[in-house]
């Protein structure tokens, strides 16, 4: 029976192991794609806070979060509401793109802008344009950012999946 385990947060992902409480001693990782310290991604610290209290093993559980000052509301925030899972297929949109078009699926960038418009990629950016890069249209530019009211025009996101569909053809040039 194993009392107290201690781990790297790459261990940390991979151990099955249920406990009754759960400390996460420091929210950064170093992240060798930036050359610098990031902060946990959301899902992983609910995928380690979710190894405490497990059903079938206890009653209930214990989630212990030791960060900086300047992120406790963004733990606090975590912890008291869902956030949106975001899409990370742009990152590797070039590669999917040029096995589409490899398959035939795609021969035109209007085809690559249509397939796109099936990915879960194109249903956040609906959702929330801002992030995905989605531009303002004349029509809702009262200020800095638009209002997270007012949808985005179907024309608005096609002509935002032709420009994505270009950028990642270009790469694969």
């Amino acid at each position: 029976h194993v009392q107290v385990l201690c781990s790297t947060a790459t261990l940390a992902w991979g151990v099955n192991l249920p406990a009754h409480t759960v400390i996460i001693k420091g929210t950064q990782i170093y992240s060798p794609d930036r050359g610098a310290w990031v902060e946990l991604s959301p899902l992983d610290v609910v995928q380690m806070m979710g190894r405490a209290g497990r059903p079938q093993y206890d009653s209930d559980g214990e989630g212990i979060i030791l960060t900086k000052h300047a992120e406790l509301q963004f733990y606090l925030s975590l912890m008291n509401q869902q956030l949106p899972v975001e899409s990370q297929f742009v990152k590797q949109l070039p590669d999917h793109l040029n096995a589409e078009v490899e398959m035939g699926a795609v021969q035109t960038i209007e085809q690559a802008a249509d397939w796109l418009s099936y990915t879960y990629w194109a249903v956040r950016a609906g959702r929330d344009p801002d992030r995905y890069g989605v531009p303002a249209t004349d029509d809702d530019r009262g200020g800095p950012h638009r209002s997270s009211s007012s949808p985005v025009d179907a024309a608005t996101l096609r002509s935002h999946r032709l420009d994505v569909a270009h950028s990642a053809a270009l790469v694969n040039l």
